[in-house]
């Protein structure tokens, strides 16, 4: 007994002390806890496009538990965003410990998750690293040596939205016709990037215009454009792409002002639906909808003509595919073979009493 506790503190590192409001240094484990052979797997390994971020990571633990179920040992981890440099520098991560179980679970092992922390002004390599170690689970701060489970890891750049304009950058409504509104943006990616979405939309009120999510030909510039006219709402507007990157979504934005014109003419919307929305090439799809015109409330703009418009995806050019009439409800509905994968849209053209309107994008994959 005597000559455990003169090991004990005798020791150059790793000391214990025992007292009311005194920390316990860990020590480094012994015992029958181990890290698994298997691989330190990472979730999510990159740099967030601004502010601060996690990275995800898991490792098995054997030997995880007493025979009564308790926790057999505290798992720490701490990591360095340059291994190769002459004075490592380590930071702290943060570990989920294991929970306490009835008795100890058949095999006795737990996977534990982690994260590391991660900001906009790190920088991208493949020199960072991580540790593990293990001590008594009473230990409150993080032991000095026996650090193993060295695990050198990637982490990739952060996504980046570049070169993002709209033109014009201050619309004006006029009254009787409509006004092209261009987005253009180049989407630096790093690797799993998914455009989920593209739209323009008000900063005070629900009113927006849905965009297309497809890309140029070089799989890094976005291309789209609305129409707005006098129906649309004033103020401050904003474009927005919505991009997923592994569980994490990020939204970039391009500010740009509506400001109103005049009309004494009638506004017009239009309703626009596809069924199915994935068909085998051949087969027929319908297209569908309701068109509908008012100065205060809607009514149906009676044996409206529509015209159905198609754009290929990958071009730049909405093509006109059908004249549509619609009845005395203001419905029309078409029935076409689409050949190519593509985006397909209808509009409601101005008169000398209402104003013009095109509905929204409807895309309908080709098989």
């Amino acid at each position: 007994m005597r000559k455990s506790l003169r090991h004990l503190f005798a020791g150059v590192s790793g000391v214990a002390i025992i007292a009311s409001g005194v920390a316990i240094t860990a020590t480094p484990a012994s015992a029958d806890a181990a890290f698994s052979s298997d691989a330190v797997a990472f979730v999510d390994a990159f740099l967030p496009p601004s502010g601060s971020s996690n990275i995800d990571f898991s490792v098995k633990v054997t030997g995880a538990y007493t025979a009564a179920g308790q926790p057999d040992k505290k798992i720490w981890v701490h990591f360095t965003k340059d291994d190769t440099a002459s004075s490592i520098v380590w930071a702290n991560g943060t570990v989920t410990q294991p929970a306490a179980l009835s008795t100890a679970p058949s095999p006795n092992e737990a996977v534990v998750k982690g994260v590391i922390p991660v900001s906009v002004s790190d920088t991208a390599s493949d020199k960072w690293r991580l540790e593990l170690a293990l001590t008594d689970t009473a230990a409150t701060v993080a032991p000095t040596t026996g650090w193993t489970k060295a695990t050198d890891f990637t982490v990739a750049a952060a996504t980046r939205v570049s070169n993002f304009d709209v033109d014009p950058d201050t619309v004006t409504l006029k009254s009787g016709t409509s006004v092209d509104v261009a987005v253009r943006a180049v989407i630096e990616k790093a690797g799993g990037e998914v455009l989920k979405e593209a739209r323009v939309e008000s900063d005070d009120t629900s009113d927006y215009y849905s965009l297309q999510t497809g890309m140029e030909a070089d799989d890094k510039t976005y291309y789209d454009y609305v129409s707005m006219d006098s129906s649309t709402s004033t103020g401050r507007w904003q474009a927005k792409l919505t991009i997923t990157r592994g569980a994490k979504t990020y939204s970039f934005v391009k500010g740009f002002d509506v400001k109103k014109g005049t009309t004494s003419k009638a506004k017009s919307k239009v309703t626009f639906a596809v069924s199915p929305t994935k068909v085998k090439k051949g087969k027929s799809v319908k297209m569908y909808g309701t068109v509908y015109r008012g100065y205060t409330s809607w009514g149906p703009w009676k044996k409206k003509i529509v015209k159905l418009y198609f754009k290929k995806k990958g071009t730049k050019t909405w093509k006109f595919a059908a004249y549509i009439g619609a009845n005395n409800s203001g419905k029309f509905t078409k029935t076409v073979k689409p050949k190519y994968d593509g985006y397909w849209r209808v509009g409601a053209f101005a008169t000398s009493l209402t104003l013009g309107k095109w509905s929204a994008y409807k895309y309908v994959d080709v098989r």
